[in-house]
Formats: C-alpha cells, sequence, structure tokens
C-alpha cells in the first residue's frame, strides 16, 4: 500500500505539472488585443511606405535604427510584406531614442536620405544587418557613405548632403516628438490601422492581419 501511495503521488506531481504547463502555453498564446489609439497621426504621402499604396492593411511602425529589437523584426516585417503582397503596407516612422543608443539620431538621418532617392528598404537593411558594425562608432558617417556606394543608382553626394541637412534632422526629431506624444516609450512599437498592437512574431502579425482582411 506505501509503494502504490508512492506512485499516486507520482502520478499525482506529473499530472499537476502537465496542467501547469497547458496553462502556461495557453497563456502565452492568447490572442492579442489591439488596443485604439484614436490620436495616430493619419498616413499622408511624407510618410516612409512599403508595399502596396492601396493596401487595405496598413501596419504602422515606430522604429530606431539602433535598436537590436528592431534589427531583430526587420526580417519577420520583410516576410510579413512578402507573403501578403497587395494586401499589406508598411508606414515607418522614425523613433530615435537618444537616451539610449548614441546614433540613434544619424543612423535615422541616413535612412531618411536614401528614402530620399527611393532607397529606403536597401539602406534600412543594411543598418539593421550590420548594426553591431557601427553602433558604437563615435561618428559612422563614413561607414554609412561606404554602405551607400554598395547600393545600385545612389548618388553618393546627395546622400551625404541630405543626411548631414537640418531638413533630416528635424523629420527625425519630429517622428520621436509624435512618438512620444502618443505614449510610446519603447521600439519597435506597432500599430495596425490605429490599433496598438504587440505582436511577439510572424504568426501573430498575419493572425492580425487576417482579422483584418476579414
Amino acid at each position: 500500500m506505501k509503494k502504490y501511495g508512492i506512485w499516486l503521488g507520482i502520478i499525482a506531481l506529473c499530472v499537476a505539472g502537465l496542467a501547469a504547463l497547458v496553462m502556461l502555453a495557453t497563456k502565452t498564446s492568447a490572442p492579442i488585443t489591439p488596443v485604439e489609439q484614436p490620436n495616430l497621426p493619419k498616413v499622408t504621402s511624407e510618410d516612409i511606405m512599403l508595399g502596396d499604396p492601396k493596401a487595405k492593411v496598413t501596419i504602422i511602425e515606430y522604429a530606431d535604427m539602433q535598436c537590436p529589437a528592431c534589427a531583430t523584426y526587420n526580417s519577420i516585417i520583410d516576410q510579413v510584406l512578402e507573403n501578403n503582397k497587395g494586401k499589406v503596407r508598411l508606414v515607418f516612422r522614425f523613433f530615435p531614442l537618444r537616451n539610449l543608443h548614441q546614433n540613434a539620431l544619424i543612423s535615422a538621418q541616413a535612412v531618411y536620405s536614401a528614402n530620399k532617392q527611393g532607397k529606403f528598404s536597401e539602406m534600412k537593411d543594411i543598418l539593421f544587418n550590420k548594426q553591431s558594425a557601427w553602433e558604437t562608432e563615435k561618428d559612422p558617417r563614413s561607414i554609412f557613405e561606404g554602405y551607400a556606394a554598395t547600393i545600385k543608382g545612389m548618388d553618393i553626394e546627395k546622400f551625404m548632403a541630405d543626411m548631414n541637412s537640418d531638413g533630416a534632422k528635424n523629420v527625425v526629431l519630429n517622428g520621436e516628438k509624435e512618438a512620444i506624444g502618443l505614449g510610446l516609450n519603447s521600439t519597435p512599437s506597432f500599430f495596425i490601422g490605429n490599433k496598438y498592437i504587440v505582436p511577439k512574431g510572424y504568426d501573430d502579425f498575419q493572425a492580425l492581419i487576417d482579422q483584418e482582411l476579414k
């Protein structure tokens, strides 16, 4: 009887442990509930955009080029756009976390400059993929110039002039002000339509997109 009692105790513990795991899995995979943000600025022709401008679903991202999490999400976003062609567009907005990242401002200016020549996607991918090569540099401008030179069709002289301009700096700082005004405090911060979302990966994005399309 004593042996049976021990075995029953072990079985009970296993069942309890399995139940706890199931509950945890259910909790972590619970559906995301988007939160309305009525003050989110509307998309305009001034926004940086990828994907079909007439797409039914709009994802807005506030990002910092030196943010490691933004770099991680970059490939996920690219996959989302690739797998939802014609259905989804990305609106990219700047939110440099200058108190954390010393090159957040100038890297955003580099991306803004590239966008003026229709090369936003190329420069964005390079800066995110090579983040570790420039993030600790005191002045990474020459590094960014080298990156720009690898992009086909880029006018390097114009790129450098635009990157160093007050206009580029003001655009990025206005993005920062806008993000703070929305109460954002981290990057990347995502919205789908005008709803704040916290997707943990590709599957979460796709579920939210499918929901919007319905």
